[in-house]
């Protein structure tokens, strides 16, 4: 009996060596194999297969990947019958910025339905121009089984990404996760810096730096590097660790060539920024994210530089920020833009304009900010029992420990030290719950202490009245 060779040899160890993350060896056995000679039908196929390896690089595979195509189908015209053919001339025709209704239009009439490398790689291409719904549901359809085992980790990968477009942080997250379980160790670590940006998205800054810290950076590139300091920034951020956050915004910087920082890292280096008191770098880096920022979140970045102008007493510059702010109709904060139009307007004496936008503030929900704003106005004219109302009204629309409920409990302590010893227990009570969440260098801090050590004199030493 005479045994044949298999026409496509050299495919199963090169897929072999995709899998176990030797991508030099995979590269070395397909361009040897599509360049040797052989029936025209079998080189094409070698060919064909090298293109879809470049296709994994994305854009950066288009360079290679295009004339890999060519050639596949300068050896076997009819190629261009081949499911798999058809969904990478869409897939490059989206990475060279086709349009999403002719790459949509396009794999519609390809036949790509019963190959499944072709499904992955039309997905691939759907994602690329946007079309992350269509994407995942072609992704959630193929069967992981019928995969090379090269694209199963990929397919989980994508479908991350595919979720994380939608806005779907948890499916996400379980995605990446599923990526990182298959995925070679070569390429865990990217995906664990993906699956750690999700788990960000939900709110679980534990998790997170939990996370990151199973991640070997050596292993990574410097834009994944980059991704993970800033994603590692956001989480201490979030946690109450601006002074960490910022030393990990500035290491993000420095492994990104571009001289110009993304919306995000300028945006959350401004935040950073802001809370530790450094307002006049956080307006510049909030400016830097103005000039970037994408139509959607420049309302943002305007409301933050706002804030840190404010705080820095350039009220004129606060002020005409805040104008725009509330003038952009799709911003979902403008309740708390106009709170913070009206105190910008207390803090320049104009105090009719104050209190008519701060009514404004309160009858669009601004709550907490606006009854800020009225309390302090009533505190001006030293109407202390109305500033007190006000000031316990904000105390009730707002979470412990937030701005608005610090605020109220710092300004109550001085309203009350305004009345005298028969409210010492009142002062005694705001400054106390003040100075649990102040901040060490804050200039509320020695005030606060002072309305303690004050308080606890007039109470003979105790917390309270005695009987």
């Amino acid at each position: 009996m005479i045994f044949r060779r298999s026409s496509l040899a050299e495919l199963e160890p090169a897929q072999r060596a995709l899998a176990e993350g030797r991508y030099d060896v995979a590269f070395t056995l397909l361009e040897n194999a599509a360049r040797r000679p052989r029936p025209p039908a079998a080189q094409a196929q070698y060919w064909l297969h090298l293109a879809a390896v470049y296709a994994l690089y994305g854009e950066e595979g288009l360079e290679n990947g295009g004339p890999a195509l060519k050639s596949a189908v300068g050896c076997d015209p009819n190629l261009v019958e081949h499911p798999l053919y058809q969904a990478l001339f869409w897939e490059f025709a989206a990475y060279r910025g086709g349009g999403v209704s002719d790459v949509k239009r396009g794999l519609r009439l390809a036949t790509t339905g019963d190959n499944p490398i072709a499904v992955y790689h039309a997905s691939s291409a759907l994602l690329a121009v946007g079309a992350a719904k269509s994407s995942a549901r072609r992704l959630e359809a193929l069967d992981e089984a019928s995969l090379p085992a090269y694209l199963v980790w990929r397919r989980w990968s994508l479908l991350g990404q595919s979720y994380e477009t939608l806005g779907d942080w948890d499916a996400a997250a379980a995605a990446y996760l599923r990526a990182v379980e298959a995925a070679p160790a070569e390429e865990r670590d990217a995906e664990l810096v993906s699956h750690a940006s999700c788990l960000l998205e939900l709110g679980n800054t534990a998790d997170v730096i939990a996370t990151l810290a199973r991640v070997e950076e050596d292993r990574l590139g410097p834009d994944d590097r980059a991704t993970m300091r800033y994603v590692e920034g956001r989480a201490h951020l979030d946690a109450g660790n601006p002074n960490r956050a910022v030393e990990l915004f500035v290491h993000a910087r420095s492994l990104d060539p571009v001289e110009v920082p993304t919306f995000s890292l300028a945006y959350a280096m401004g935040q950073a920024l802001s809370a530790i008191g450094r307002f006049d770098e956080a307006v510049a880096a909030l400016r830097e994210a103005i000039e970037v920022a994408p139509a959607d979140h420049r309302a943002y970045a305007q409301h933050e530089a706002a804030f840190a102008l404010s705080e820095s007493d350039h009220l004129s510059e606060a002020e005409a920020m805040l104008e725009e702010v509330v003038s952009d109709p799709a911003y979902p904060h403008r309740p708390e833009a106009v709170a913070d139009l009206a105190d910008v307007r207390l803090k320049m004496g104009e105090f009719d304009s104050a209190e008519s936008l701060a009514e404004q503030a309160l009858e669009m929900g601004a709550t907490a900010t606006g009854c800020l704003v009225l309390g302090s106005l009533a505190f001006e004219y030293y109407r202390l029992d109305d500033a007190v109302r006000w000031f316990e009204q904000a105390i009730s629309a707002s979470s412990i420990g937030d701005a608005s409920w610090l605020a109220a409990h710092q300004v109550l302590a001085d309203v009350y030290a305004q009345k005298g010893e028969s409210s010492a227990e009142r002062v005694l009570h705001h400054a106390v719950a003040a100075l649990e969440h102040t901040e060490p260098g804050s200039e509320w801090r020695l005030p606060l202490q002072r309305h303690v050590e004050w308080a606890r004199a007039a109470l003979g030493g105790h917390d309270r009245v005695l009987n």
